[in-house]
This record gives C-alpha cells, sequence and structure tokens, in this order.
C-alpha cells in the first residue's frame, strides 16, 4: 500500500490508499447553479475554468486519512461558525470551484454526495497542503496561490450528505473559490456486491460465447 505523510503544525497526516485511488460517482446529484464534471479537469487555476455555475468533481476515493485538518467539523454546520478539527478514518475526497466571469458574479447551488460530510476545507493552507494526497492526479492545482479558497462574502452549510453553497465572487477580483468535502466512504451493501459480481460472470460468459 502506498502512503504519504505531510507536517502539518506538528501534527502528522497520513494518506493511505486501498484498491483503486480515483473512482466515479460519489457525488451523486447537484442542485442550483452546479456543473456536475464527470471527471476532474485538467486545472482550476487562474483563468483555467470559470463560466456562470460553479463546477463540481470527485477526487480521490476510498482513502485512510488520519489526522486530516480540515477547517469545518461540525455537521450540521456552516462556514459562519466553522469548528476546526481532525478527521480520521476511510473517506472519498470532492472538490467545488468557483471562478466569476462577466456572465456571472454570483451563484447558489448544491451538491449532494453519496456518505455523509466528515470535513471542509476552505482556506488556502489546508487547501494547498492536500492539492497532492487528496487532490485528483490528473488535476493542476493552483496549490500556492494566495487567494484561493472561501472569500468574506461567500458562505456554505452542510447537513448530512448535502453541502449548500453562495459563491460571491465580484468583478475585477483575484479570487478563486475553492472547496474540499470530504465525506465518509460508503461500502455498497452484500446484496449490491453480488449484483455486481453476477454481472461481472455473465459478462465474462458472452465473451467466452
Amino acid at each position: 500500500m502506498n502512503s504519504m505523510k505531510t507536517l502539518i503544525g506538528g501534527v502528522v497526516m497520513a494518506v493511505g490508499t486501498i484498491g483503486a485511488t480515483v473512482s466515479p460517482g460519489a457525488i451523486t446529484g447537484v442542485a442550483g447553479q452546479t456543473t456536475w464534471l464527470g471527471a476532474p479537469p485538467l486545472a482550476c487555476g487562474p483563468g483555467q475554468l470559470f463560466g456562470p455555475n460553479a463546477f463540481a468533481w470527485d477526487e480521490k476515493q476510498n482513502q485512510i486519512v488520519a489526522n486530516v485538518m480540515c477547517d469545518l467539523v461540525n455537521n450540521p454546520g456552516n462556514s459562519g461558525a466553522p469548528v476546526f478539527g481532525l478527521v480520521s478514518g476511510t473517506v472519498d475526497s470532492h472538490f467545488i470551484h468557483f471562478e466569476q466571469n462577466t456572465a456571472a458574479t454570483l451563484v447558489n447551488g448544491q451538491v449532494t454526495f453519496a456518505g455523509k460530510i466528515r470535513g471542509v476545507m476552505f482556506r488556502q493552507n489546508t487547501l494547498d497542503i492536500t492539492d497532492i494526497p487528496l487532490g485528483s492526479p490528473a488535476t493542476i492545482y493552483p496549490t500556492g496561490y494566495g487567494w484561493r479558497g472561501l472569500n468574506a462574502s461567500s458562505f456554505f452549510s452542510i447537513n448530512n450528505n448535502v453541502l449548500t453553497f453562495h459563491f460571491d465572487g465580484p468583478i475585477p477580483t483575484l479570487d478563486i473559490l475553492q472547496l474540499r468535502v470530504l465525506t465518509e466512504h460508503v461500502v455498497p451493501a452484500p446484496g449490491a456486491m453480488a449484483m455486481l459480481g453476477m454481472g461481472g460472470l455473465i459478462a465474462a460468459r458472452r465473451r467466452r460465447s
């Protein structure tokens, strides 16, 4: 098993992988001004991913983490009264991004996940230090960019497995509004696993015939 350790203010964050590192489907739905990307983008730095909607995508799935610093761990909770804390266990990682353009400077929306939200990073520092261990390997993130994260005029809340956001990106601005969301990894029920196995067996038999 591959692992990565990063020292965060005296706290060691360990990230390991169980099986495949990236798999789609942990986001189960979006609403409002949200574009759900079926695959992670190539880049999400300044001027690289913008439009009238916010974008949401899955990052790494089925990850073992220990002592990952999050800016909000209270669920239900909101960015106006966040409780900082450490997250450990097996999680899925997801990303929400908005960079304003001339067509939209204010967006509202929701993202629903398969598992309960464990923690959210919304400050530059916590985003930067988790870009490599929890971000999509296919995406170039704006690590070290001083205007990423949640600005003072934006807001989000979480309740169980739903994140609701209000992003305000006035023009002109250097802000890129970004959140990294950690959710509980949901293991399929035994019946669902059996169905998946049966489907693979049937497909194999068809290929042989």
